[in-house]
């Protein structure tokens, strides 16, 4: 018996045992959790982090705001306990891994079918034998599988929080989202919305405060230290909704709506 066959009747017993991706690294992942619990809470907050990071550049892109380079490491940090969608994005990417590990263990079981019929022909054809080394490394060869895992959690997260924030973003035109009343130091009157309307809150970073006027279509961007104050602004009532509100002082500001 040739070398060659002696190897294709060998091989069969010889190929290995687990044919799921992520069960082969969670063993090797428990074990360093286990010794360092301390890593398994600083991946959560890096994955929460980054989503957060994420969110707030495609939400604030969509009104001009270039929030990257108006933030702080600080707020870097915290952008994304800031936003309970990112707590969701990080839960919902293990279940979309182990989905996608089901099928490709379910790929790996076949091909390993595949590769003992294959070793078990006397005489392959050259169509065969190249299909026999491809099977051989896919067998065999498990990173870029789990390299593939990795970015799908990057490319998963990538498209969920841009969603969800070009979302988000469209509600605000919409004019939902919370109204406030800017006064900025010095002045005695809030700060001028167009049509007398007035602003809905964006949000905010360490040194600045977004805001924005949606009859205008236009974002403003407030230095911190130069708001005194803001107040929250009643939300319009459902029978005047879209309507633009009459300049105080005015009959039909202080004539009860029927």
């Amino acid at each position: 018996m040739s070398g060659a066959a002696e190897s294709r009747l060998r091989l069969p017993s010889e190929l290995p045992t687990v044919v799921s991706p992520l069960r082969n690294v969670l063993p090797h992942v428990f074990d360093t959790l286990r010794r360092e619990p301390a890593v398994a809470i600083t991946l959560a907050y890096l994955l929460v982090a980054m989503a957060g990071i994420f969110y707030n550049y495609w939400f604030y892109r969509a009104f001009g705001i270039p929030v990257l380079t108006l933030s702080q490491i600080s707020d870097f940090l915290v952008a994304g306990l800031q936003q309970p969608m990112a707590l969701v994005l990080v839960l919902s990417t293990f279940p979309a891994c182990w989905l996608m590990d089901l099928f490709n263990a379910r790929s790996r079981r076949k091909d390993m079918r595949n590769l003992q019929f294959l070793r078990s022909v006397a005489s392959l054809s050259a169509w065969q034998r190249l299909r026999l080394r491809f099977l051989e490394w896919r067998v065999a060869e498990m990173w870029y599988t789990q390299l593939g895992y990795l970015m799908v959690v990057v490319v998963y997260g990538w498209a969920f929080v841009g969603l969800y924030a070009g979302y988000r973003s469209d509600a605000i035109r919409r004019g939902e989202g919370p109204r406030v009343e800017v006064w900025m130091n010095g002045e005695e009157q809030p700060l001028a919305a167009g049509a007398g309307a007035s602003w809905t809150y964006l949000g905010a970073v360490a040194n600045y405060v977004f805001v924005y006027d949606r009859s205008a279509q236009r974002a403003m961007i407030l230095p911190v230290n130069a708001i005194a104050r803001l107040q929250p602004s009643p939300a319009p009532r459902e029978g005047a909704r879209g309507a633009a509100p009459a300049p105080a002082g005015s009959p039909a500001a202080v004539a009860p709506i029927p």
